[in-house]
């Protein structure tokens, strides 16, 4: 007997959601990870400030707003998008979703790059409107792309089968993309920084942009090829699958943007990533910070620390996590994972001021991340089925596929949490200090942001156990008007 996930889609398309996510990682986290630091690095360790820290605030609060109205609408507009080419696409690329994910890599690689050229060597109001911008741009590109990349995954794969094996496939894709995004900048950041080299020579301690920008080139156009070869790998699914899609028009088209609030299983999944996010991410953007003042280290500690996180997502998704799917919902798999990671959030508090020797520090903190990429490696492995199911939900409800709109949501949500995770770790280090003399704020982010996404760890217990792929409609238990779900 065949298996279903080999008649849905091709491991040469798997290779392409690898390589995709891996660019996912690459045009986000970078910016993410080290965008504050870079504008605004600790007061005191001798690098260049080009924007207050009370303005990185609103610089990436504004940013990830904009980007969170732009995930609706690119993922309507990429959902209502003709198959065949007009007359208005000047490379003319067949699909409803190719064409986005073929331009927005291609222009996201400018963005991605002029982002680290601010255009004054200090502290400036116009460093911090030529930064809001940019981010802006470039992040708006982003959802162009990647939104309508997301989207392709539950049209390609359509049992519960499938989309467990393509979420391995995204999830290694991610996780190595984290890696590289996240953790390899720390050394990247110091080999390709000529200021540093000239340092060790013996003209003393010294740091230039030029390190964060030469991995921005590098990152940029690495990402260029892998989103590139996913518009030309995987075929799009829509003409088969559309016997029972019914016309649209014009006015339905803006209305899918709030009619996804309207699917109560939707609403507490956005709720539950909405308050992790905001935990989760706070910390990770506090990262660079906490390796200098808690462990006395510099940007190279930060991959040293994020190694056994890296290693341990990876066995997890290949490993553990198709195990947990065959035995455990995917209501406790979810729940498992945001409490693996939350328990680990407020132990980087304590590991950075217990009155320890710094080796026995660096230790704790491998094992403590090695703890929560256990929880990051399920996590990544769960999206695609998660939000394919409830999907296919809406499916049966309206008789239209609507991934575009989902993923759309999906991402105002986890937008508006990293928007969120920016204001919690900006005002926890403005409010209780951000220099490697006082640095109670940027110690105080792992314990208060536990505390945020312990409340969608409680969301997650109230979710809803479905029984529903798009192959075969399960019957399933009411759970309130227009929607069906089970406990």
């Amino acid at each position: 007997m065949t298996n279903p996930q080999r008649r849905e889609f091709t491991w040469f398309e798997g290779l392409a959601f690898l390589l995709s996510a891996i660019g996912v990682q690459l045009c986000s986290e970078f910016i993410a990870q080290w965008g504050p630091y870079f504008y605004s690095p600790t007061e005191g360790g001798g690098r260049t400030i080009y924007v207050a820290l009370g303005f990185v605030l609103p610089m990436f609060v504004i940013g990830r707003l904009f980007d969170a109205v732009t995930d609706p609408l690119v993922g309507v507009w990429s959902d209502e998008t003709r198959l065949r080419p007009g007359w208005f696409r000047i490379f003319p690329v067949v699909g409803r979703r190719r064409p986005f994910i073929f331009w927005g890599s291609i222009l996201m690689t400018v963005s991605g790059i002029a982002f680290w050229y601010p255009p004054f060597d200090g502290k400036s109001v116009l460093n911090f409107a030529y930064g809001t911008l940019l981010l802006c741009l470039h992040l708006g590109l982003f959802t162009i792309c990647v939104v309508p990349l997301n989207a392709l995954g539950p049209e390609v794969a359509r049992s519960k089968e499938a989309r467990i094996k393509l979420g391995q496939w995204t999830a290694i894709g991610m996780i190595l993309g984290l890696a590289m995004a996240a953790v390899l900048p720390g050394v990247l950041l110091k080999a390709l920084d000529p200021a540093r080299h000239r340092a060790v020579a013996g003209a003393g301690t010294s740091y230039s942009a030029a390190g964060y920008q030469h991995v921005a080139i590098l990152f940029a156009i690495l990402s260029l090829f892998l989103f590139q070869f996913a518009v030309w790998a995987v075929k799009e699914r829509f003409e088969e699958s559309s016997k029972n899609v019914r016309a649209v028009t014009a006015g339905e088209v803006m209305r899918d943007m709030y009619s996804t609030l309207g699917n109560s299983v939707f609403r507490k999944y956005l709720a539950a990533f909405f308050l992790f996010s905001v935990g989760f991410l706070a910390v990770q953007r506090v990262l660079p910070n906490w390796a200098e003042v808690g462990l006395g280290g510099d940007e190279g500690t930060v991959t040293l620390m994020m190694l056994p996180f890296i290693g341990s997502a990876l066995l997890t998704a290949l490993l553990l996590a198709p195990l947990l799917s065959r035995r455990m919902p995917m209501k406790w798999q979810l729940f498992l994972a945001f409490l693996i990671i939350i328990a680990g959030l407020p132990m980087m508090y304590f590991i950075a001021k217990a009155p320890m020797p710094a080796n026995t520090k660096f230790l704790l903190g491998g094992v403590l991340f090695f703890i929560c990429g256990i929880g990051q490696g399920i996590l990544y492995v769960l999206y695609t089925p998660l939000l394919g199911e409830i999907i296919d939900l809406d499916e049966q409800r309206t008789g239209r596929r609507r991934e575009g709109a989902y993923w759309g949501a999906h991402g105002v949500a986890f937008k508006a949490g990293q928007a969120a995770s920016i204001a919690v770790s900006n005002l926890c280090m403005s409010l209780f200090g951000n220099s490697v003399e006082n640095p109670a704020g940027i110690l105080l982010v792992g314990p208060i942001s536990a505390g945020i996404a312990l409340i969608g760890l409680f969301v997650v217990w109230t979710y809803p156990i479905l029984h529903v792929t798009r192959e075969t409609f399960s019957e399933l238990i009411t759970e309130g008007p227009g929607m069906q779900g089970g406990r």
